[in-house]
Parts: structure tokens; C-alpha cells; sequence
């Protein structure tokens, strides 16, 4: 029976993840940066490597083309998908009935996901010493933006934004829509954790 180019190809994509996916934790992760946004339902990070084949199907898939492959910088990562969400943040497929990319997805390397809300991208953080409502100006582009007002974002007292840190999905619509520049509202991959 004939093997189709694409299958071959898939095949091919396939041994080379699992060959770098393998070099990956042979290495301990050391040349892949930390700083990669995933697609939503993505695996933890080394898992993610071993399995994705970096076809970019999920990437052709994506409504608003708001993925990209990573580029040689990315060490062992090169060719996987990720995403800027001060150039495009992940919109969910917001209006569709499910997510296109982890769809698209041929591997496990991006999980389906259930509820929107149970996503885990990363985590917005607020850097308050750029963010215009922690410097005495009015502010809420963030919190207007937000996929869960007054769940992922809220305000305190004072009305200044506050990112919780069990309800925020790391989609970056807020990073985006953040009013400075740069953006006062960075992404951090889930599992880092940490301030700007």
C-alpha cells in the first residue's frame, strides 16, 4: 500500500519531536527558553516537547493567526507553536464551538480542555510600577478586555487591577489591551510564577 506524502511527512515530523523531545530531557531542558506561550491544553513543558511533531497544523488552524513557530533562539524548542500577546494574545475561538488548534493537533501534545475557565496558558502579572491605575491614573482597559471580569481580574480598594492568580487563563487579551508601552500586564508561562 502507497504511503501518502503527507503521512510520510507526518512521520517524519513525528521522529524528529520525539528526537528532540528525547535531547530535551537528556539535556534538562538547558537551550529552551522559559518564556514560551503555548497553545491552550498544551502538556507540561517537557512532555509538550517530546510529543509535538511541530507540523503546524494547530498553527493553520488558528481563527485569528495568533500562533507562530518559535524560531532558532528557541533551542531544542525551534519550530514549535507559541504566541506574543502583545502582538496577538489567544482568543479562545471566541464565537466557535471548540478550540481549532488542539482540533487540528494529530499528537497529544495539545490536550482537550472541557471549560475555557480550567485553560492554564500562564498567569497575567500587573508590574505596578508601569500600570496607570497604581500611578493615580483611571484605568480599566485590562478589566474591560478580560475574558473573566471580576474573576481573573478585579480591583482592590483603591481601583487598581489585581490579577488572581486561580482564575487567570494567560490568555494576554489584557496584555494587549493594556494602555503602555510596553505593556504593564506580561504573561508568565504557567509553572514560573514570579513578578515582572
Amino acid at each position: 500500500m502507497a504511503v501518502s506524502r503527507r503521512w510520510f511527512l507526518m512521520g517524519l515530523g513525528f521522529g524528529a519531536g520525539v528526537a528532540l523531545g528525547g535531547l530535551f530531557h537528556l539535556v534538562g531542558g538547558k537551550g529552551s527558553p522559559s518564556a514560551l506561550l503555548r497553545p491552550p491544553g498544551a502538556l507540561k513543558e517537557p512532555d509538550f516537547l517530546a510529543a509535538c511533531i511541530r507540523c503546524g497544523q494547530c498553527i493553520e488552524a488558528c481563527p485569528h493567526k495568533t500562533l507562530f513557530l518559535a524560531g532558532s533562539e528557541a533551542g531544542t524548542a525551534v519550530g514549535t507553536p507559541c504566541f506574543d500577546p502583545a502582538r496577538i494574545p489567544c482568543r479562545l475561538c471566541e464565537g466557535l464551538d471548540e478550540l481549532k488548534c488542539i482540533e487540528a493537533c494529530p499528537t497529544p501534545a495539545l490536550q482537550p480542555v472541557g471549560d475555557i475557565g480550567r485553560i492554564r496558558i500562564g498567569t497575567a502579572v500587573i508590574d505596578e510600577s508601569r500600570c496607570l491605575a497604581y500611578n493615580s491614573v483611571s484605568c480599566r482597559a485590562c478589566w474591560h478586555n478580560c475574558p473573566f471580569p471580576n474573576e481573573a481580574i478585579r480591583f482592590d480598594d483603591m481601583l487598581r487591577p489585581v490579577i488572581d492568580e486561580d482564575a487567570c487563563i494567560g490568555c494576554g487579551i489584557c496584555t494587549l489591551a493594556c494602555l503602555t508601552n510596553p505593556t504593564s500586564i506580561p504573561v508568565i508561562p504557567h509553572g514560573q510564577g514570579g513578578k515582572p
